[in-house]
């Protein structure tokens, strides 16, 4: 419940005090888990009051989302400017987009946030839905936009975009997501991921580049 603000009271909505809510928050989930972090804690952490808190952010889960958006947002940016248009050279931009891809899963940040989830998926079924319909299923519709060009230009089969976006990101990510979400490794190598990704893509390009 939203902690009902004082007469006369003014809240600083600055991207200073919202980054420092941010950074405290963050640290708080990371120690705690979901379920255990208030927004007292968060206040107490970040010396800010709840009123603020919720004036950014709304709710516990809202800022949830806003910490997985900040700490990936310059290589999730990217990620998004690979999508926008089909070089010509397909295996090259699939190159590139795996790389980037697996460069977001990668990040420390993405993996203790994962966990988090995972681990609340039972009390907080709506923190995972959320999680996945902001950012998963974004990111498939816009991989499922690039398909469609890349197929127009003829650089792919007739067939399905969206599933060939499902296809690609398989591929790509799911042992090194597996290694990492599951704790089996807390780091992969480069030389893991480049293997990885070389067969990810010929993979890809024998089920769906045109004879």
């Amino acid at each position: 419940m939203m902690e009902a603000m004082k007469p006369g009271a003014k809240v600083d909505h600055s991207p200073g005090k919202r980054a420092q809510i941010l950074q405290g928050a963050c640290a708080l989930f990371r120690e705690l888990g979901y379920e255990r972090t208030s927004v007292d804690a968060i206040a107490l952490k970040t010396g800010v009051s709840k009123a603020t808190i919720y004036n950014h952010f709304y709710d516990k889960k809202g800022l949830f989302l806003a910490i997985v958006e900040a700490e990936n947002a310059e290589a999730r940016a990217r990620f998004d400017t690979l999508l926008e248009t089909p070089s010509g050279d397909l295996e090259a931009d699939l190159r590139l987009i795996g790389e980037q891809l697996l460069r977001l899963i990668r990040t420390p940040s993405n993996v203790h946030l994962y966990r988090i989830v995972a681990a609340e998926v039972d009390r907080f079924p709506e923190l995972s839905r959320s999680l996945y319909e902001s950012r998963m299923l974004e990111g498939q519709r816009k991989m499922t936009l690039y398909f469609e060009r890349a197929a127009a230009m003829g650089l792919l089969t007739a067939g399905e975009p969206a599933e060939a976006a499902l296809d690609f990101v398989a591929l790509c990510a799911h042992h090194v997501s597996m290694l990492l979400h599951l704790g089996i490794t807390e780091a992969t190598s480069d030389a893991l991921v480049e293997r990885h990704l070389d067969r990810a893509v010929r993979t890809f390009l024998r089920a769906y580049r045109p004879s």
